[in-house]
């Protein structure tokens, strides 16, 4: 255990904990084990924040939040801000926003994947929804497709900017396996993105929020449960936060002003709660219905009677 006071906050490593390193998923890029969080070196090395740390790719993604930048955004949570000797510094520079060229949503807005598949056939069955819902939900959240046949679903925000595609590879039975990656990682391999471009998600079917100023927002976590929502209920606007630790504050902003009713999986009630206080102006509803079922469970598995 390191026991320097100067260095509160390291990085999680063997050589400071004492304990074997654990990578977790990168709060920004969404890729598995290559988030590495700080812990507190005066507390036992526990982790200060699940989205306090850095990301080891960082030309694509560049995710670095640092504890003094988590106290500076949420000075409740410091404790005792005379122990922490944290120098304040000058706020982080966030490079501008660089949306994608809206040519490669174009090409991919294809029906042709397996998701699509099983999407009109026993999606379509099992929650009674037809060919022309599904075909107007596709339509209305761009819903693209790889030639490998992988789904993509496209975050395009309310100002028309495309800021990625998050690329899901589904079985025919609708279960997500295999690859899982996003359209700008690929872009930057073909060298037709810059090596340090920083993606700034935002929720998917954002794009929807000007066309539709008077519906209620409804907030699920998983594309795929979004899409089913709106074929089933197209009274209401759906839109997902792509992954449990995808609602943030930040996002949660331009939801300032709309009827707001937010759904989280089960176990995730806690986190969602607490990530919701934490946006400023927004009003909403917290649906508590999915923490009967078991872990993970989302609105679209009771649709499809899909429990396990």
């Amino acid at each position: 255990m390191n026991n320097n006071n100067d260095y509160r906050y390291r990085l999680d490593s063997p050589k400071v904990t004492g304990r074997r390193q654990q990578k977790t998923t990168c709060p920004r890029c969404g890729r598995k084990r290559c988030f590495v969080r700080y812990v507190d070196t005066w507390h036992d090395c526990r982790y200060v924040d699940n989205t306090c740390g850095r990301c080891d790719h960082e030309q694509s993604c560049g995710y670095h939040y640092k504890p003094a930048d988590l106290y500076n955004d949420q000075p409740w949570r410091n404790g005792d801000a005379a122990e922490r000797k944290i120098p304040p510094g000058p706020p982080p520079q966030e490079k501008p926003l660089v949306p994608l060229n809206p040519q490669y949503l174009l090409k991919s807005h294809s029906p042709e994947s397996t998701f699509w598949q099983w999407f009109t056939t026993d999606c379509a069955r099992k929650a009674g929804f037809s060919r022309d819902d599904a075909d107007r939900v596709f339509h209305d959240y761009a819903i693209g497709a790889t030639r490998r046949g992988d789904v993509i679903f496209w975050q395009v925000d309310d100002q028309g900017r495309i800021r990625s595609g998050h690329i899901m590879q589904y079985n025919r039975q609708g279960h997500r396996e295999g690859y899982q990656g996003w359209v700008h990682a690929r872009l930057i391999e073909q060298k037709l993105l810059p090596s340090d471009f920083v993606l700034r998600q935002c929720f998917f079917g954002q794009h929807l929020l000007p066309l539709r100023p008077d519906a209620t927002v409804c907030l699920v976590e998983s594309e795929k449960t979004a899409l089913i929502l709106s074929a089933v209920h197209p009274a209401m606007l759906w839109l997902a936060t792509c992954g449990s630790s995808g609602l943030t504050a930040e996002k949660l902003s331009v939801l300032r002003g709309r009827r707001l009713v937010v759904f989280p999986d089960s176990g995730c009630l806690g986190k969602w709660s607490q990530r919701l206080r934490q946006a400023q102006g927004i009003s909403y509803t917290l649906s508590e219905q999915l923490e009967q079922y078991p872990p993970n469970t989302d609105l679209a598995d009771l649709l499809l009677n899909d429990i396990a």
